[in-house]
């Protein structure tokens, strides 16, 4: 008998991470079932995830989140005092759940041996699963670390409204948490603070990266900088910001032909007004990435929020280019400062790291095979899914 995985994830049905992982499950010849709300923007992640065999228990999302929202709360009133006890997203994903319990209930009807959800945001969906099939609830981030770094970034009232958004979050996971047979964690921190915080065991299932498909031979001869991320995520806006509008005119500055790509949706106008068009290329959403770390000398992670570990370092690390990272951007994933990567916290160090992995051959030739050396060891896919496998096959008692 093979696990039957209900999948649910607070958001899109089609990120990296979970493609990945479920192509892994669906090779050591797992069924899987993915049920997701899903908006337009994620058709091209429906149809990815179509492509693994998985089976899709999939609800529509319409344009309009206000119409969204007035139905949930017309079909549960109960969501009306929730709005003020509940963290923001952890409301958000219930209203998901108003439209997805349809498509859960066809889902459990196949009878699965084991649940994986996605994000704390859904903790309380557990609430609502049989409690007769184990549960997994996969931590992408731990969402009061990431509400309080985002907070240590800000401030005046954006910094206590994000103060008081991670005690929510806090006494939400807390609460919630320990009703799932198993716990998956991203890091070895994430599992200390998950530990130490709440009391939790986890299991680390780091995020991973195609490693064959960042294959792209020898970095650039040109000074070409990259920095990719979905800039509708907050800690990727706010990096950019700084990039722009702190570091790249300090590295422009020292290295006149320096260029820098910048790949992803979203970027917000105001952060997209402060790049020079004679330095700086908004490349906005593309449908293949290789070619850009083909063209790239460096890749840059100037990161100063968020939490959990960041697919865009294993990716550059993959590449064989040069990492310029805070911190904050390498934390969960075990590199080393000047064997791996180059960290830099302030502007004026990054900048001037910038310079040096975009100028410095010897440097890029061994931080690249270094960085490429440890993402085809540690953190390729097909190793990662063995382990999430192993996770959910001990908790199913059964095998492929």
């Amino acid at each position: 008998m093979t696990p039957e995985l209900p999948y649910w994830p607070g958001g899109s049905g089609g990120s990296t991470r979970q493609f990945h992982l479920i192509r892994a499950l669906r090779g050591q010849g797992h069924e899987v079932d993915v049920v997701a709300p899903v908006h337009g923007a994620q058709r091209d992640g429906v149809a990815s995830l179509a492509d693994t065999g998985a089976g899709l228990f999939l609800a529509a999302r319409g344009p309009s989140r206000v119409a969204e929202t007035a139905r949930a709360l017309s079909r549960r009133p109960r969501l009306v005092p929730d709005a003020a006890l509940l963290p923001v997203m952890a409301w958000q994903v219930d209203v998901f759940w108003t439209r997805l319990r349809e498509q859960v209930d066809a889902a459990l009807a196949r009878e699965p041996d084991v649940i994986n959800v996605e994000h704390d945001w859904a903790a309380r969906w557990g609430l609502e699963l049989p409690a007769t099939i184990p549960a997994v609830l996969t931590l992408e981030n731990l969402s009061w670390r990431y509400y309080e770094n985002r907070a240590a970034a800000a401030t005046g009232v954006q910094r206590s409204l994000l103060e008081a958004e991670a005690r929510r979050f806090l006494n939400f996971d807390r609460r919630h948490l320990g009703r799932y047979a198993g716990r998956a964690t991203m890091s070895p921190d994430d599992a200390r603070f998950l530990r130490e915080d709440l009391g939790f065991d986890s299991t680390v299932i780091p995020n991973g990266v195609d490693t064959a498909a960042l294959d792209v031979g020898a970095p650039s001869a040109a000074p070409i900088a990259l920095f990719t991320g979905t800039f509708g995520y907050p800690p990727n806006a706010e990096a950019l910001e700084w990039l722009l509008r702190d570091i790249w005119p300090r590295v422009v500055a020292q290295l006149p032909a320096a260029r820098l790509s910048v790949v992803g949706r979203d970027v917000p106008p105001a952060v997209a007004a402060l790049a020079d068009p004679e330095t700086v290329t908004l490349a906005g959403w593309v449908p293949e990435m290789p070619p850009w770390f083909a063209q790239a000398r460096a890749v840059l992670v100037p990161m100063r929020s968020g939490a959990g570990t960041r697919l865009k370092v294993l990716d550059g690390l993959a590449s064989g280019r040069p990492l310029v990272t805070t911190t904050m951007g390498a934390e969960g994933v075990d590199v080393a400062d000047g064997e791996h990567v180059i960290m830099a916290d302030g502007a004026e160090a990054f900048a001037a790291a910038t310079v040096r992995a975009l100028t410095d051959d010897p440097l890029t030739a061994r931080l690249g095979a270094a960085g490429r050396a440890l993402a085809r060891d540690v953190y390729d896919w097909r190793a990662i899914g063995a382990r999430y496998a192993a996770l959910l096959e001990g908790l199913a008692g059964v095998s492929a």
